[in-house]
């Protein structure tokens, strides 16, 4: 079983306190080793008698939790938050420093297919970073290739941050992801604009017609797409795209990287980035009928984490 952290309802500090060391607690550890997002962790637990430090956590009584810094308090408990989060209460922690979580949080193994998975928390977190991604790696390539915008796909679009952008220049702008949720937003999103189209899509079908695409961009998805999924995802590639069609593809660099043993579970991995890399991308686009024009190995918080391709069907 895997415990989600509840990243979008945690505010953003310079720690966090994780109540609770049992396989629950451990999960949330693990994934917030992972992506570095707080300086300090602390892990609360009735079972330790006395405060200690392990490497880059700090395991603490449960009693000390009201005098330790004022941190995001997360229980780490499906089945006793509400109780947890009383007792803290009456022990005089504020109710807004406490974050519970539900069944909805705990994952089996099957259920964590990145088509499968729940992006909306951190759709929401990275609204904010669209116009800056844009600027720093989508434009440079656009002013570089002179992309064909008159008939566009934005593939696993999530929430539409990036399609916000492209939306004004493109002739007519297909946005698809598997998410029905996020297909919904963005049709209220784009609402009001003539030349997008919002779809549903399968995992591995793309619901437009063959050879009606002038260019493909996928941003901040396929990161978490695994060698199989992404083999049979740019059979469709070209299959939508016309003869000269482009694409820009931001993929995982993380098999063979020189800091970290890739995992085959991209859960396991430095931002959930897929066990896949820059070399896999150039063979799968040979078979498959397409010219790589560049590869852009960029960072992610780490170095070197991902790649961005610029493709190109013969």
């Amino acid at each position: 079983m895997f415990y989600l952290f509840p990243f979008g309802r945690v505010a953003t500090a310079d720690g966090v306190i994780i109540y609770g060391a049992g396989e629950v607690g451990q999960s949330f550890v693990r994934q917030l080793n992972v992506l570095n997002l707080f300086p300090t962790i602390y892990m609360a637990d009735k079972k330790f008698t006395s405060p200690q430090t392990i490497e880059n956590i700090r395991y603490v009584p449960a009693e000390e939790v009201p005098s330790l810094p004022n941190y995001p308090i997360v229980v780490a408990s499906v089945k006793f938050g509400g109780e947890i989060s009383q007792s803290l209460v009456s022990q005089g922690v504020s109710q807004d420093r406490i974050v519970t979580i539900d069944s909805s949080y705990a994952l089996e193994e099957s259920q964590v297919e990145p088509h499968s998975y729940n992006w909306n928390e951190y759709y929401n977190n990275a609204e904010g970073h669209n116009e800056v991604h844009f600027h720093t790696y989508l434009e440079p390539l656009m002013n570089k290739y002179h992309f064909d915008f008159s008939n566009v796909l934005d593939f696993a679009c999530g929430k539409g941050r990036i399609a916000e952008l492209l939306s004004t220049f493109s002739g007519s702008l297909t946005c698809v992801d598997t998410n029905d949720e996020a297909i919904a937003y963005c049709s209220e999103r784009f609402s009001n604009k003539d030349n997008v189209v919002c779809k549903v899509s399968e995992p591995e079908s793309i619901p437009v017609d063959s050879g009606s695409m002038s260019f493909i961009y996928s941003w901040d998805a396929m990161v978490h797409f695994d060698y199989r999924s992404i083999d049979y995802i740019l059979t469709e590639f070209s299959r939508v795209l016309k003869s000269g069609g482009q694409a820009v593809i931001h993929h995982s660099n993380a098999k063979g990287h020189s800091s970290f043993e890739a995992d085959k579970n991209w859960r396991k991995n430095p931002h959930w980035r897929s066990e896949f890399n820059a070399q896999d991308m150039a063979h799968i686009c040979q078979k498959s009928g397409f010219i790589i024009e560049e590869q852009l190995v960029i960072d992610w918080g780490v170095k070197s984490l991902d790649c961005i391709s610029v493709i190109k069907k013969r």
